[in-house]
């Protein structure tokens, strides 16, 4: 996504360059009265060559373009340009040095350090051969400023480089913070033995739901004579019922509904938007699920049910009334209990 995003800036640059330099030449080629026919066509077959770019931009496929011949079409091409500008129009020559200084900057920037030395040799050869060709300097002089040019490519790709390995650092120290935040925050709100949200993180929700999603149902379930249990079976054992019903929960909840563990052994279910019937099918669903599963750890089978109280809000509720909204459930589930347990008793908020 980074990456994309830095190539695209850097195309768009590179392009702007493109189109600065043709009005350039465009510029120097009529003031300098050069109107040789040659000029004429490289001006035509440049602009038609940009039009051609900007084409492949507007329409996303510009990096086919930028790919060809290993990533070195566009340098190749700008630097013939230039040295044919040089050529064949007057005293061009002194303006192509820092041209293709700015060339070598984008490239350099854009790329990797190995393509940044290219790019610089790609340049300073095109240079010195135009210079040679024109004899404009001195062989000493454009020996000099070839030497320069290519040491202000390899500065270049140095420096991006350690651009980059400053940007990489900063980009996964700022990856690991946000991991360790998000981390942070999972276990503040997760509940590290059933993966449901903690009591905490429950009330949490509740306050969130019930101001804003009418109706609402809330199911709180408790594993029927969990104590007796440890007691037979140990606490390992407690920790393995407590896990499955968990995971039997999970999977009777859709993606908008909240599982927690509210404290215990006992389980907490918001359903946003579920009238009476819906979250009263919910919870028997669930208890039935339970009263069938094999509950077997270290070789031994235990039989489990669960009790539950469900309680139903057809309005939106204030902090308040989000607790009594917990208090009449929870006293459904009591209910439940002194009932017989293995059941499920509904009751309507009030």
């Amino acid at each position: 996504m980074v990456n994309t995003k830095k190539d695209q800036i850097f195309t768009e640059i590179y392009m702007g360059i493109h189109c600065i330099l043709v009005l350039v030449v465009l510029v120097y080629y009529f003031f300098s009265q050069m109107m040789t026919e040659m000029m004429t066509i490289m001006l035509i077959a440049y602009g038609i060559y940009i039009g051609f770019e900007l084409y492949l931009l507007a329409i996303g496929k510009i990096l086919k373009l930028e790919n060809l011949l290993g990533g070195y079409f566009q340098s190749i091409v700008d630097v013939l340009f230039i040295s044919i500008c040089s050529i064949y129009l007057n005293s061009f020559f002194f303006l192509v040095l820092p041209i293709l200084c700015l060339f070598i900057l984008t490239a350099s920037l854009a790329n990797d350090r190995t393509k940044s030395i290219v790019h610089g040799l790609l340049a300073t050869f095109g240079y010195l051969l135009v210079g040679i060709l024109t004899n404009y300097f001195s062989g000493g002089v454009i020996f000099i400023q070839g030497v320069l040019l290519m040491g202000f490519s390899f500065f270049v790709g140095e420096l991006n480089q350690l651009i980059s390995d400053v940007y990489k650092r900063n980009h996964y120290a700022m990856e690991e913070i946000e991991y360790k935040n998000q981390l942070l925050e999972y276990r503040a709100t997760t509940d590290f033995l059933t993966d449901l949200s903690n009591h905490q993180a429950f009330y949490q929700s509740l306050e969130v739901i019930a101001e804003k999603h009418a109706p609402i149902t809330l199911i709180l379930l408790d594993i029927d004579d969990f104590k007796t249990v440890n007691d037979v079976y140990g606490h390992l054992s407690g920790d393995y019922v407590i896990r499955e019903v968990s995971q039997i929960i999970k999977k009777q909840l859709r993606s908008s509904d909240i599982g927690a563990r509210y404290g215990g052994e006992e389980f907490a279910i918001l359903l946003p938007g579920t009238g009476q019937p819906l979250g009263q099918r919910i919870a028997e669903r669930i208890c039935e699920t339970v009263a069938k599963y094999p509950f077997e750890f270290d070789h031994q089978t235990m039989q489990i049910t669960l009790s539950a109280g469900v309680c139903h809000s057809t309005v939106a509720l204030n902090r308040g009334e989000q607790t009594m909204l917990v208090d009449q459930a929870d006293e459904a589930l009591y209910c439940s209990k002194r009932n017989g347990k293995n059941r499920v008793t509904s009751a309507q908020f009030k």
